[in-house]
């Protein structure tokens, strides 16, 4: 996983460090979204994390993430 993770709030985006994510692990008003394909999520993937591929985040998105003012972390690589 990149050093940074890109959090989005609304209409804006952020980026958190790792260290910020590990300590928000247990954040419930965190969302964590791994945009990996289904069989990488499966292999290994943040503890909480959706799955939700990159290719249908426009598909699956408002069924999976129905709250659209959640902060929203969103990855795509292992977590180390």
């Amino acid at each position: 996983m990149a050093s940074q993770v890109t959090a989005a709030t609304s209409s804006n985006a952020d980026e958190i460090s790792r260290d910020e994510l590990r300590a928000r692990l247990q954040d419930p008003s965190l969302t964590i979204l791994d945009v990996l394909p289904q069989a990488s999520f499966v292999e290994a993937h943040i503890p909480r994390a959706i799955n939700i591929p990159l290719e249908q985040i426009h598909t699956q998105a408002r069924e999976m993430l129905p709250d659209v003012n959640a902060e929203i972390a969103v990855y795509c690589g292992k977590f180390t």
